[in-house]
């Protein structure tokens, strides 16, 4: 009779411990940056410093652990679309992404496009300028891990932006005032 019940909650163990480990591998764990676009900015700040968004360091690392999806709010500052794909330019609260040489740069903009005929981007218009939404968007890395997610354009350091490459932009709702 013990040998059973040991036996039995061993398999129910088992079974616990590899949905766990499944869950944290497979990434379905939601981290709170995820929906948080300030904590974005903070659990980012340590990879930019040393230099991951800068091209240097542990890239592909940087991309497994920051290419999710994404729910954060903003204000709809512009919109337009062809019948082509959408463009979509929200005004976020202001984060400071720091570098590698101790400046940082402010980033307070998050510009996504996307296809038409794909499904999540529909929703958007420009009725919506000057409202606040919530959206759902994919960080994800095109090129296979040869660029970060999160990357310094214009390394001039006059001219210094950040592009955060997204695919799809799913329009949740429009945060009522």
């Amino acid at each position: 009779m013990i040998k059973v019940r040991v036996k039995a909650l061993f398999s129910v163990l088992t079974v616990v411990a590899c949905l766990v480990l499944n869950q944290a591998v497979s990434g379905h764990q939601q981290e709170h940056w995820q929906k948080d676009w300030q904590t974005f900015g903070e659990a980012i700040a340590d990879f930019a410093v040393l230099g991951v968004v800068e091209r240097h360091g542990d890239v592909i690392g940087f991309n497994r652990i920051f290419s999710k999806e994404v729910e954060w709010s903003g204000k709809l500052k512009g919109f337009h679309s062809n019948p082509v794909a959408k463009f979509i330019t929200l005004a976020m609260k202001p984060i400071h992404i720091p570098l590698s040489d101790g400046s940082t740069v402010e980033v307070s903009e998050l510009s996504i496009s996307c296809a038409v005929e794909k499904s999540g981007c529909e929703g958007w218009s420009a009725k919506l300028s000057g409202e606040e939404v919530v959206f759902r968007t994919k960080l994800t890395n095109r090129t296979k891990g040869v660029l970060p997610v999160v990357r310094v354009l214009n390394m001039s350091k006059e001219d210094r932006r950040i592009s955060i490459e997204t695919y799809g932009a799913e329009l949740v709702r429009v945060v009522t005032k």
